[in-house]
C-alpha cells in the first residue's frame, strides 16, 4: 500500500519538532541550570525534563504516522487542534508565525479527515460493506 505523501510530510514535521524540543530541553538542562538558584533551578529542571519527554512523545507519534497507525492519526489530530487554538491569538494580532501555524494546522487537520487518507491507516474505523449472497 502506498503511503499518502501528506501523512509522510506531517510525520517528518512532527519528528523535526520533537527533536528540536528535545535539544531545547537538553540545552536548558545543560546551560541554564548553573546561573539560577533555589526554586528557579527546580523550575528549570522540570521544564527541561518535560521538554525532553514531550519531544520523545512527538517522535513516537511521528513514527506511528509513518507506519500508518490509527492511534497516531488520532493523536496528530488532537495536537493539530491544540496548535490551531494556540495560534489564534497571535494570528489575530497579525504575527506571521502564528498565522502559518494556523493555516498549516487547519490544512493538515482537513487532510487527515479525508476518507481516502483515513482508509490508509491500519485499524481505521471503516465500516465493512456487506456482500450480497
Amino acid at each position: 500500500m502506498n503511503k499518502p505523501v501528506g501523512v509522510l510530510i506531517l510525520a517528518a514535521l512532527i519528528a523535526f519538532i520533537g527533536v528540536s524540543v528535545i535539544v531545547m530541553g537538553i540545552y536548558f538542562l545543560t546551560f541554564l541550570i548553573t546561573p539560577v538558584e533555589g526554586l528557579d533551578r527546580l523550575y528549570t529542571i522540570m521544564v527541561s525534563l518535560v521538554s525532553i519527554g514531550t519531544g520523545g512523545i512527538g517522535i513516537y507519534i511521528a513514527k506511528g504516522l509513518w507506519d500508518l497507525k490509527a492511534w497516531a492519526r488520532t493523536a496528530s489530530m488532537i495536537l493539530l487542534v491544540f496548535a490551531f487554538i494556540g495560534s489564534i491569538g497571535g494570528a489575530v494580532s497579525g504575527k506571521p508565525a502564528p498565522m502559518a501555524v494556523l493555516i498549516l494546522s487547519m490544512a493538515f487537520l482537513v487532510y487527515l479527515l479525508r476518507n481516502d487518507v483515513k482508509a490508509s491507516f491500519t485499524g481505521s474505523c471503516q465500516i465493512p460493506r456487506e456482500t450480497s449472497r
